[in-house]
């Protein structure tokens, strides 16, 4: 997965890889926040961080709302939780040689 921020006026793009199961079920509880009828700005933040720590902290919660532009807020939470849900095996790093387990 990658994400591309601008930070100090320059585009730099994060990736991550292997994704735990624990990050998988974190996924799931974000996904049920952002189902919710109220959504609010400490939930909003709560999803950030969930990016943040996906990126292995890479960035921080300043840099991502900084970083990103507006109309791209929406569509990036969703790519990174539908690509974790949707991901599958690869996703879970399930047959990845690094990381057996």
């Amino acid at each position: 997965m990658e994400l591309t921020l601008m930070i100090d006026g320059k585009k730099k793009t994060f990736t991550t890889g292997f994704i735990s199961a624990m990050m998988y079920r974190k996924t799931l509880v974000m996904s049920k926040k952002l189902n919710k009828n109220t959504f609010d700005e400490n939930d909003l933040d709560a999803i950030v961080d969930f990016i943040v720590e996906l990126f292995g902290k890479q960035f921080t919660r300043d840099e991502f709302y900084h970083g990103l532009a507006a109309n791209k807020l929406e569509q990036t939470v969703m790519d990174c939780i539908n690509g974790i849900i949707s991901g599958g095996n690869e996703a879970l790093g399930i047959g990845d040689e690094e990381n057996p387990n």
